[in-house]
């Protein structure tokens, strides 16, 4: 059975640029105010937070190495954290960080606690230096100081995680590869250390029946609740049986739904029809059910259900954009900020940027 969101509650984070013509179980989500959906609705696109502090001074010796990492300015960077639920969560923070050694700089324990949701935390061990980060031909090297090791055993697999999302945010990285002091990093577990990449998946699981031998898998973005009530998108993948049309499957593992022992939720109604999903140059086109349109009386499609499938089928294709049709028809629906449905629909810039 599939765990739904209150349909009547908007998402207070948001998932900037989303739009262009171009371009054990969890309680139940108690309904806000009456007007709650349209004050978050009204939110402006990005809100600025203020920075923590820089990181302390012990840091300086990164910067002679840091030269070497090609790569240019984010703003708005995404970095991921960990959550007290057992995910490793992207959250966009509204300031400009220079390279991939400053946005590793923000994960250290307590280093951006003032920042985000509550119950987020930052992956790496308090007192952990970020000596240096090079890159060369996709291949970022980071160098952590002897702290890093004093990590949680049963986390490993997190860390690894957050590291290698939030170091691929930036230039050309590709692949990352763990050191400590200066030598490749030996894992607490079986794990391997130098070239991890986005392939590996994040926040893995399987589905029920898989066999691991005939399985691809498949990243998925779902929601969940913080301890202070804000709503915040989840990226998990999911390994399922092989398949030739691994969008069309991805958005039918979507519409299933999350598993039941998790703490996510859902925006889909688990009715929706997967007619079919279609790749064409930079853009994946979603035949859809009617379903999608019956998020309220004005047979709106939900921001949360279209957000949802936007950001898993950009995923798991080489897609940017995203363009929705009911029952093989265009739509002159709109979803409940009122922009267009049958205009394509961009993977947004940002996930999870705050909006307060």
């Amino acid at each position: 059975m599939n765990k739904k969101l209150c349909a009547a509650l908007i998402v207070p984070f948001l998932l900037v640029g989303c739009m262009g013509k171009d371009k054990d179980a969890i309680a139940p989500v108690d309904p806000p105010p009456a007007d709650a959906a349209k004050k978050m609705e009204q939110a402006s696109s990005v809100v600025t937070t203020t920075p923590p502090a820089d990181p302390k001074s012990e840091d300086k010796e990164n910067k002679t190495s840091q030269k070497k990492e090609d790569k240019k300015a984010v703003k708005g960077s995404e970095l991921y954290f960990l959550t007290d639920s057992g995910y490793v969560v992207p959250y966009t923070l509204s300031k400009e960080l220079k390279d991939s050694s400053e946005a590793l700089s923000y994960l250290v324990e307590d280093q951006a606690k003032s920042m985000v949701p509550k119950g987020f935390q930052g992956a790496l061990p308090k007192g952990t230096k970020i000596k240096g980060v090079q890159l060369k031909d996709g291949v970022a090297t980071v160098d952590f100081s002897k702290e890093f090791t004093k990590y949680d055993a049963k986390k490993e697999e997190h860390i690894f995680s957050a590291i290698t999302w939030t170091v691929t945010q930036f230039g050309n990285a590709k692949t990352v590869n763990l050191n400590v002091e200066g030598k490749p990093y030996a894992a607490k577990s079986k794990m391997k250390t130098q070239g991890l990449s986005r392939q590996d998946g994040i926040n893995l699981e399987v589905a029920k029946g898989v066999d691991m031998s005939q399985s691809m898998p498949v990243t998925l973005y779902f929601m969940a609740q913080s301890e202070d009530r804000t709503i915040y998108y989840v990226p998990v993948t999911r390994m399922i049986n092989r398949a030739d049309n691994r969008a069309k499957s991805a958005l039918q593992e979507l519409v299933r739904g999350p598993e039941l022992e998790s703490k996510l939720l859902s925006a889909i109604d688990s009715t929706l029809t997967v007619n079919n999903v279609a790749l064409k140059g930079d853009t994946v086109t979603a035949d859809l059910g009617e379903q999608l349109l019956q998020f309220s009386a004005q047979n709106k499609g939900s921001q949360n259900a279209i957000d949802m499938i936007v950001l898993s089928l950009t995923e798991n294709t080489a897609a940017k954009t995203v363009k929705f049709l009911v029952n093989g028809k265009d739509s002159t629906s709109t979803m409940t900020k009122g922009e267009k449905l049958s205009e394509p629909v961009s993977r947004p810039e940002k996930i999870n940027a705050v909006s307060m």
